[in-house]
């Protein structure tokens, strides 16, 4: 085998066999809760037969919101610095100066 037919080999590897094996890692369940489902139908909320990013999301947005909620001490809809470095400090994260 030339070197030309071993960078490409190498890049075949790097752009597509690795990320494939990331993904096939993920989608097997790694750091998902046990409330997890993969049945599309408990996420097609209107019944449509199919899922609009809105509905695939739906989780994820929960959990960002709870998140923020937390964070926002104040419950104004906004996060101000003093709630951020709160949260970095809670988290073992010093803010920087």
């Amino acid at each position: 085998m030339n070197i030309t037919n071993k960078i490409l080999l190498v890049a075949f590897i790097l752009a597509v066999a690795v990320p494939l094996a990331f993904a096939g890692h993920h989608y097997h369940g790694y750091g998902h809760g046990k409330d997890m489902s993969w049945n599309m139908s408990d996420k097609d909320s209107n019944g449509d037969g199919t899922l609009s990013f809105e509905e695939f999301s739906a989780k994820q947005m929960d959990m960002l919101r709870a998140g923020f909620d937390m964070i926002d001490t104040d419950k104004d809809g906004k996060i101000s610095v003093d709630e951020w470095n709160t949260f970095l400090k809670v988290h073992g994260v010093s803010p920087k100066a």
